[in-house]
């Protein structure tokens, strides 16, 4: 028997956009012959996939610079919603936020050129005592680093990378799925030898959600879906086997 907000859904075109930058093994373009289509795949879109596939609702992914996508899901016109976002309190005031649907790693790095025994980090609070950097429009907030204190001028991973060796700052922080997951579509930042990398000590697995815009007309609806939808893959263990596709 088809739901309400399904029903309500029924006809609209549900356009969602993610980070231009690629989010592997979540959001990426397909590589043929190492070079990337314009097909876009990973686990988040199966997932969104499986759960609009059911309730027969039609949907196509852009990506696009992440800040611009995130103040286009706010507006909630040309785009209504992102697939992979982290929690933190703005985000949570300006969009819906889904039930968690995945976990990542924690990890910080750093440039063995300039550190070559590494960093003398014992826990999360430790990372404030060096200079990091990140990636413009990314949250950092659930590493415990306020807004602010990140320089955030890298606009991809490959510069960020680039700044650290250069000993612009000591550190990035990153989930450690990500950095493993670009190693499968041609960029294998991990094999890096001057690359160094261990988990934050003490810091608990952070959990991923999709955003939904406040001000699409069906939002709410949408977000029942999303929710009733995750729901019913995580007890039937399916979230877990489309995973293993990606994440072995």
């Amino acid at each position: 028997m088809e739901t309400s907000w399904a029903a309500g859904l029924k006809g609209n075109i549900i356009r969602i956009c993610e980070d231009g930058s690629e989010w592997p093994p979540y959001t990426y373009y397909q590589r043929v012959n190492d070079k990337p289509t314009r097909l876009i795949r990973g686990f988040a879109v199966d997932v969104i996939e499986t759960i609009f596939a059911k309730a027969g609702i039609d949907f196509y992914v852009e990506m696009l610079p992440w800040v611009r996508c995130q103040k286009e899901v706010e507006h909630g016109m040309a785009y209504q919603m992102a697939l992979n976002s982290s929690w933190n309190e703005a985000r949570a005031k300006t969009y819906f936020l889904s039930r968690p649907y995945y976990r990542t790693t924690n990890y910080y790095f750093y440039s063995r050129r300039h550190h070559p025994a590494g960093l003398p980090i014992g826990s999360a609070e430790d990372l404030k005592k060096f200079r990091v950097c990140g990636i413009f429009g990314y949250n950092y907030e659930t590493y415990g680093l306020p807004p602010g204190s990140v320089d955030q001028g890298a606009r991809d991973f490959t510069s960020l990378l680039a700044k650290l060796h250069a000993g612009r700052c000591d550190l990035f922080v990153e989930k450690y799925e990500i950095m493993a997951g670009f190693s499968a579509i041609g960029q294998p930042y991990l094999a890096d030898k001057d690359l160094g990398g261990k988990p934050v000590p003490g810091m608990p697995s952070t959990e991923f959600y999709m955003m939904i815009s406040r001000r699409y007309e069906h939002g709410e609806h949408l977000l029942k879906l999303i929710n009733d939808g995750l729901a019913e893959m995580e007890a039937s263990k399916q979230l877990d086997k489309l995973l293993k596709k990606y994440v072995p």
